[in-house]
């Protein structure tokens, strides 16, 4: 591992590398981690460790059990952090959404042969520019991914999950009887620092057709949306980091806040798509 790693992925990724060197020998090519490790954004205890194993062949499923032994050696070098990952072939590097068969994927502490992976054009933009091997033989990966390729998964993924967030969280604030008393302030907490980071990243990517880290797209929200929602944006970076600062005295006030933001995001996202392609 040439490129220094924070400790907590070193650690893991060293073991899980040694595990699958005996458990599934002469099979793996390179292993790469990417996402927030890549983006030189990991923070313990927050971040996931994001990775993909090159494996020279098609995995049985006696290989796949194999595999889950070997992450079961690194669970307890974990400490509580999520580990995620898929083990594909060379040639898959690069593909469409779709045009990969299901692979085996490490997820939730599962393995599932049939998994999709993570595997999108953020993914392999982030790979391409940014991925770290941290064993076997460094890649080229050659394939071709544009700009455009980029921001049109990216909206097309704001118009989907993203506009599903923002739907049923204005649901539950609509329901009868909500009241203060029935919002739950650690839930409130998951969804301030998701839904606002993980779609200011979108923003990002559409206005900048690139990819950065949640804490670089909370810090971009700030210099691109107004001051009124900057106290929420600061609460989104801050949970992102462990740290607990609060902005506001009313739970049911700060949920109303957040679909207005998550609404101003993605009416501004689309804005900004429609302009580029017109």
């Amino acid at each position: 591992m040439t490129e220094i790693l924070p400790e907590a992925v070193n650690r893991s990724m060293r073991k899980l590398c040694e595990s699958l060197e005996i458990r599934i020998p002469d099979t793996v090519e390179s292993v790469y981690v990417y996402g927030s490790t890549a983006l030189h954004a990991f923070i313990e205890g927050s971040s996931d460790i994001d990775f993909l194993v090159f494996v020279n062949r098609t995995l049985a499923p006696s290989d796949i059990r194999l595999i889950m032994e070997a992450h079961e050696d690194v669970e307890p070098a974990l400490s509580g952090m999520d580990i995620m990952g898929s083990y594909i072939q060379r040639e898959d590097a690069g593909k469409s959404v779709g045009a990969i068969s299901p692979v085996p994927t490490y997820f939730d502490k599962k393995m599932q042969s049939d998994g999709d992976g993570d595997l999108n054009p953020v993914t392999w933009w982030i790979l391409q520019r940014h991925g770290i091997c941290v064993y076997g033989q460094p890649m080229s990966f050659n394939y071709e991914l544009s700009s455009d390729e980029l921001t049109q998964y990216v909206i097309e993924n704001m118009n989907s999950y993203w506009a599903g967030w923002i739907d049923r969280l204005e649901q539950k604030l609509n329901s009868p009887g909500m009241t203060e008393q029935a919002v739950s302030m650690e839930r409130n907490d998951f969804a301030v620092e998701w839904c606002t980071l993980g779609m200011l990243r979108q923003f990002y990517t559409i206005r900048e057709h690139d990819v950065t880290s949640k804490i670089g797209a909370g810090e971009y929200g700030l210099t691109r949306l107004p001051e009124r929602w900057h106290g929420l944006i600061r609460e989104a970076i801050a949970i992102k980091r462990g740290e607990h600062p609060r902005e506001y005295a009313s739970q049911l006030k700060r949920m109303h806040d957040l679909v207005e933001l998550l609404r101003l995001i993605h009416t501004e996202s689309n804005n900004v798509y429609k302009t580029k392609i017109s």
